[in-house]
């Protein structure tokens, strides 16, 4: 049985592969404007929000029958009206989330390398490669994740590097005792990126049990040090002041580098990072979106099943994926307002969600826990 399901390490490469779309997309400048040049620092109170919800999602993950991810635990324990209203806001919001994450990508590919090309094809391009992988096995978007993600780290550790001789550390410091609450206000972004894991924790029937409450503790550290790292790079390079006023200044601090011809090449690698994440979160949304709604239809598992068969409620892939891309229309907006919903609004949504939503549901489901001891490991 174990033999057909992901493995843990599979799961996790998929989490931090997806996870890297938002970083990129908030990291530093969101940062930087909350904490200044203490920005940097701003990755070891993050892991204290993310402790606590990675807390709530084990106290639900215990009480998993086999085979069974959030939504049919929902269903359980709050009941069929109750249980499929949650599902299907949910639901909406990772349909929502995913045209957001289209749209944005498309902006941020069409203002920095292709200015004279339009979005619509982009989006139209990917949104259906996503679909692909979504009517596929999951299995095998998890090993794809595996490849992807030594890419994607890899990548970034080149442009890291490369940027070294434009770094200037001083401006790093000084740091005192009064930037401590700035400090943890800058965590908020990463906090809000490191989130949206709890999406993935509805297609956890798909996946390994967990052997402890741990396995996620290295991926969670990764993405956390890759946020300050990202931070600290970008503000050595152009100081807090700048760092924070720039709409894309990772990308920017790859323009900097004067190192014979390399800048073409380099480019080429993060823009191949930046699209390869936003593609795989796309993916998983759709996933999470169909595990999410497939209780509430009573459906089958879509997995085992040609990619073209519309049978078992695959139909439901399709439609996902066609409200996704309706849902990138709604974000036709202007740079400007396309980063005020990058920064601010859909970050809050999302806390909402997976911060305020999990927790109302722990608590809300805290009796019915009480009352039964958690579903033996299978």
């Amino acid at each position: 049985m174990n033999g057909d399901l992901i493995t843990r390490k599979q799961f996790a490469a998929a989490i931090l592969v997806s996870l890297l779309s938002p970083l990129l997309r908030l990291l530093p400048q969101t940062a930087v404007g909350f904490a200044g040049r203490g920005a940097w620092l701003s990755a070891v109170p993050a892991a204290v929000p993310l402790l606590i919800l990675g807390l709530i999602l084990s106290s639900f993950q215990r009480h998993m029958r086999p085979g069974e991810g959030m939504g049919g635990l929902l269903l359980r324990w709050l009941g069929p009206v109750a249980g499929r209203l949650v599902l299907v806001l949910y639901a909406g919001w990772f349909l929502l989330y995913g045209g957001f994450i289209l749209r944005s990508g498309a902006e941020r590919l069409v203002s920095t390398i292709y200015p004279s090309s339009g979005q619509f094809l982009f989006i139209l391009v990917t949104i259906l490669l996503c679909l692909l992988v979504a009517l596929g096995d999951l299995r095998a978007a998890a090993r794809m994740a595996v490849l992807m993600r030594g890419a994607l780290i890899g990548a970034l550790a080149v442009v890291l590097v490369f940027s070294i001789p434009n770094m200037e550390a001083e401006k790093l410091l000084p740091i005192g005792w009064q930037d401590a609450g700035p400090i943890a206000l800058g965590a908020l972004p990463l906090a809000s990126v490191g989130a949206v894991s709890g999406c993935f924790s509805f297609l956890s029937g798909y996946v390994q049990p967990p052997e402890n409450r741990r396995w996620l503790l290295g991926t969670m550290a990764l993405l956390l040090a890759l946020g300050g790292v990202i931070t600290t790079a970008v503000i050595c390079v152009f100081g807090p002041a700048l760092a924070g006023t720039l709409t894309y200044p990772f990308f920017i601090m790859i323009r900097s580098i004067s190192l014979w011809d390399l800048v073409p090449r380099i480019e080429a690698v993060v823009i191949a990072a930046w699209v390869g994440a936003d593609f795989m979160l796309c993916s998983m949304l759709l996933r999470c979106a169909h595990e999410a709604l497939r209780p509430v239809f009573s459906l089958p598992s879509p997995e085992g099943r040609a990619w073209t068969s519309l049978r078992g409620g695959r139909y439901l892939l399709w439609l996902e994926a066609a409200a996704v891309f309706g849902c990138s229309l709604l974000f036709d907006l202007s740079p400007w307002e396309l980063r005020m919903w990058s920064d601010r609004y859909i970050p809050l949504c999302s806390d909402c969600f997976l911060y305020g939503g999990f927790l109302l549901l722990w608590l809300v489901t805290l009796p019915r826990r009480r009352k039964k001891n958690p579903a033996p490991a299978p």
